[in-house]
């Protein structure tokens, strides 16, 4: 029986080698490091030790193929008035003149809505410079025309400038498509 405030008596293993088994353990452990230490580490290819190895990695593309949408619409959808379609008004606007009379611009044209309901169309007229496409000059005017309906378009005196190295341009909207 223990006595009090001692330790009772341990059990021994005679099997158990406690002294030769701890030198094992860590000579195997050790064996195990160096190993793993020395498997699978890159040597450097170049004399300068300070310069780790490189590592090649495949280039990866970032750029991708945009391929084509099936809801583009239809060309011939856009060109002839419809009931609420799209509406082109490029071929509303005929006969134009735009010229300066000594220095002074001023255009004119005929306007027609060949659509089946009224529009109000936008006609721009721009003076630009031949060098480079900049804008000098440039005026925008609102005309309301019934369905069929043709009318006269001008717009007097709309820039003052020489005629050397600019040219006119105009165009027609619809407002509100």
């Amino acid at each position: 029986m223990p006595n009090a405030g001692r330790p009772g008596p341990t059990h021994h293993d005679p099997t158990a080698r406690p002294a030769r088994r701890a030198p094992r353990s860590h000579a195997v452990a050790l064996g195990l490091v160096a190993l793993l230490g020395a498997c699978g580490q890159p040597t450097p290819s170049s004399p300068d030790e300070s310069i780790g190895p490189t590592v090649s990695v495949p280039v990866q593309p970032t750029i991708t193929a945009e391929t084509p949408n099936d809801d583009a619409v239809d060309p011939s959808e856009t060109t002839a008035p419809g009931d609420g379609g799209l509406f082109d008004a490029s071929s509303s606007l005929t006969q134009v003149t735009c010229a300066p009379t000594r220095e002074s611009w001023s255009f004119s044209g005929t306007l027609t809505n060949s659509d089946s309901e009224e529009h109000t169309f936008t006609v721009g007229v721009f003076i630009v410079k031949r060098s480079d496409g900049s804008d000098v000059a440039g005026k925008e005017v609102d005309v309301k025309l019934a369905a069929g309906a043709t009318a006269p378009v001008s717009i007097k005196n709309f820039h003052t400038g020489p005629k050397a190295g600019v040219e006119c341009l105009s165009g027609v909207t619809v407002k509100g498509l």
